[in-house]
């Protein structure tokens, strides 16, 4: 496999994420907490919700009174306080889910 490089330095070009063990950019970061300090419902989709801080984020929005639907693999520290909670595959539940909820 060819990784891409840099053109003016040469060094292998990275995607635009942030591995473990990095900062998580500032600007960003801010936006995520205030977004989920303001949402009505809040998706917690395929993590183990203990990576900090992005984990922090669905009881930002839980505190604030938004709906919290979990899905995920197995139960989690958040599970206790997500009001919904589907067990098994996103890429088996969120099509079941968008059904759901569009026929309604």
């Amino acid at each position: 496999m060819n990784v891409p490089r840099c053109s003016s330095c040469g060094g292998m070009l990275r995607p635009h994420v942030v591995w473990f063990g990095e900062p998580l950019p500032r600007p960003e970061l801010e936006t995520a907490i205030e977004a989920s300090r303001k949402c009505q419902m809040f998706f917690s989709i395929g993590t183990s919700g203990v990576v900090q801080p992005a984990a922090a984020l669905a009881y930002a929005a839980h505190n604030r009174g938004a709906v919290v639907i979990e899905i995920n693999a197995e139960a989690t520290p958040l599970t206790p306080k997500a009001d919904y909670f589907f067990q098994g595959r996103s890429g088996e539940i969120l099509p079941e889910l968008v059904r759901t909820v569009w026929n309604l």
